[in-house]
């Protein structure tokens, strides 16, 4: 055990105390007025735990970084909050404030409330490292680069007290402050491909600990065998920003199932360990068989809500409006989990009679060998074949199931995130073999309103049957044409820094989606960009939709996966309406970018929104 200080106080004021900007149209920054640089860190976790406490609906997120607090909101929720509704339940004028001012005003309102006595609650937690040898393989080259012997090194580092500042790069990932100056080291010149789960890194003034197998370019001394991030635990991640961490050099890793993982200080637990126990994922039966596993299928739904402050990312869909449309001509809450298929699609057989609908990408889709209309209800019967060939036009295709897709959700959602192994079936992507748990199979009924279907539908001859109407996709309209796909984006944090040059260009090239883009980000090549200044930027929130521009100046459009943290400048921010385009280019489409105001991409989600709802009120009026 040891001693814990509360953190700094919590700043309280007007406006005058606190800077507030936009990141992207469903995200608001928050800082301090007086800032500190890094060392604001304190006062950012304070503030990021006052905001947490008081928690409005409408916040989706909060992420506390070194010198700001970003918290993601829901723009049509708060908007609803704000408005009064018609007889229908939907009211949306399109003048007045915008989300972001609402969230100006609702935010800073939140952050003057009386601050609450758990605020400031910070626990100590004791780590246990093995360094050196192949726990440690930097720890020789790190020795000598700080002019010391291995033992010294790790003597200096086990010996100070660390304060986790914020928690980002990838689910439980702490950035610790407190290492010497006498052992800070420079980042590898050439990031490893892989660094296994547990290993003890040093880069620059902090230390981390990776929580899973990643590339990362970290000096790495030692090796914990404690998992910092764990979704079977009730708190999935070990440390919490603001938490003290000290590491306690061990000759090898404990054996055994249960570990020690926490000493908390917080006069709560009378000083008691915290255990955690290692857990299995389990697997369902029923539903689809799948034959072909296609090139990246994976189960997705509308994502994670509420974690990004401990570094795992929102996921779900990538074409989030494929997907609810999808599941609406299903009878679907919008929400429900369906199959996300990327370029190359799958080969699935019906295990029981179900209502289906494909949206997105066109890549062919048949049943049985015949042409599989899309974007509408189509009733299969069991031991029919579906058959999906390469995308012909667009990426990223969704099949929804009446009933949905009965995998455990994971942390309050269904989805598949590979990097951590968590959601959908076994935290990966289809095989052959794996049957998917849809409808009733999933253990979830049909609504009355799919049963109805179903039941018209199966009084046709053959092995399937389709409506007689469909969905129109609005959400693509205007958004390709003989030039490329067009992305409208406002400009980002770091505009400014860019030459002027640079910026002009951003908004006239024409860049191609490369190979190597993923769920992740999509990378683009073109004309490098070139920023004025070479400062690094400390690591702050991030959101899908940044523009981030690594040194080399190819820009990347970060997507549903992506980090939670990022200290890349950002040159823009693609609006929300839009990243349904994004979701569906494929590697050496083009894509182009048009400017579009803060105001304007919100107006254009609200309309956007009240699309979708006229749609699901059609839907539901089409009865057999």
């Amino acid at each position: 055990m040891f001693e814990n200080d509360d953190a700094s106080p919590l700043p309280r004021g007007g406006a005058e105390r606190f800077r507030f900007y936009p990141l992207g149209d469903r995200a608001i920054v928050v800082e301090c007025s007086e800032s500190g640089g890094a060392a604001d860190w304190s006062a950012m976790a304070q503030l990021a735990n006052h905001v947490e406490a008081n928690r409005e609906r409408w916040m989706i997120d909060i992420v506390p970084a070194y010198t700001n607090v970003t918290v993601v909101y829901d723009p049509v929720l708060l908007w609803r909050e704000e408005s009064e509704t018609d007889a229908s339940g939907w009211s949306m004028p399109l003048t007045g404030n915008v989300p972001y001012e609402l969230a100006e005003q609702r935010l800073l309102d939140v952050i003057n409330r009386e601050r609450s006595s758990r605020t400031g609650s910070v626990r100590g937690v004791e780590i246990p490292v093995c360094y050196g040898g192949e726990d440690g393989p930097d720890l020789a080259e790190a020795a000598a680069y700080a002019g010391l012997t291995e033992v010294e090194l790790c003597r200096r580092h086990a010996e100070a007290d660390y304060q986790v500042a914020m928690i980002g790069f990838m689910p439980g990932f702490p950035y610790l402050i407190g290492l010497p100056e006498s052992i800070a080291q420079p980042r590898k010149a050439l990031p490893r491909l892989r660094v296994e789960a547990g290993a003890v890194g040093i880069a620059g003034g902090q230390t981390g600990v990776y929580p899973l197998a990643s590339p990362g370019g970290w000096q790495l001394i030692g090796r914990t065998p404690i998992k910092l991030f764990d979704a079977e635990r009730g708190e999935p991640s070990l440390l919490r920003s603001g938490d003290t961490v000290r590491f306690v050099p061990v000759e090898k890793p404990p054996i055994g199932d249960e570990q020690v993982v926490a000493v908390p200080n917080d006069g709560e637990s009378g000083g008691r360990q915290l255990r955690a126990t290692a857990a299995g994922a389990s697997d369902d039966e029923a539903g689809f068989r799948v034959r072909k596993p296609g090139l990246h299928t994976t189960i997705q739904d509308m994502g994670r809500a509420g974690y990004r402050s401990i570094g795992l990312p929102a996921g779900g869909a990538m074409d989030s409006y494929a997907l609810r449309v999808a599941n609406l001509l299903v009878g679907n809450e919008e929400a429900a989990a369906a199959l996300e298929l990327t370029l190359v699609g799958p080969e699935l057989a019906a295990q029981d009679d179900m209502l289906i609908a494909v949206c997105g990408a066109y890549m062919a889709p048949t049943i049985d060998g015949e042409e599989l209309p899309m974007w509408r209800p189509v009733w299969v019967r069991s031991g029919a074949v579906l058959r999906f060939g390469s995308a012909l036009s667009g990426c990223r295709a969704y099949i929804a199931v009446a009933g949905g897709i009965g995998v455990p959700a994971v942390l309050g959602s269904r989805s598949t995130y590979t990097r951590a192994a968590l959601g959908g079936l076994g935290g990966r992507r289809l095989a052959a073999g794996d049957v998917v748990p849809c409808g009733a199979a999933g253990a979830a009924a049909a609504s009355r309103w799919a049963a109805a279907w179903m039941a018209a539908l199966a009084a046709r001859p053959g092995s399937w049957a389709a409506a007689p109407w469909f969905a129109q996709p609005l959400a693509y309209g205007g958004g390709s044409d003989e030039h490329g796909i067009w992305l409208r984006a406002m400009p980002g944090s770091e505009f400014g820094q860019f030459s002027e040059a640079a910026r002009t260009a951003f908004y006239r090239e024409r860049y191609r989606v490369a190979p190597d883009s993923d769920r992740m980000g999509c990378r683009l090549d073109g004309s490098p960009l070139t920023r004025t200044t070479h400062a690094e930027l400390l690591s702050h929130g991030v959101t899908a939709g940044a523009v981030q521009v690594p040194p080399g100046g190819g820009p990347i459009v970060l997507a549903a996966d992506c980090q939670t943290t990022g200290g890349y400048p950002k040159i823009a921010h693609v609006a929300g309406v839009d990243l349904p385009l994004l979701a569906q280019a494929k590697p050496g489409d083009t894509i182009r970018f048009r400017h579009v105001s803060l105001e304007e991409a919100q107006r254009l989600e609200l309309a956007r929104e009240r699309e979708l709802r006229r749609l699901a009120l059609a839907i539901r009026c089409r009865l057999p």
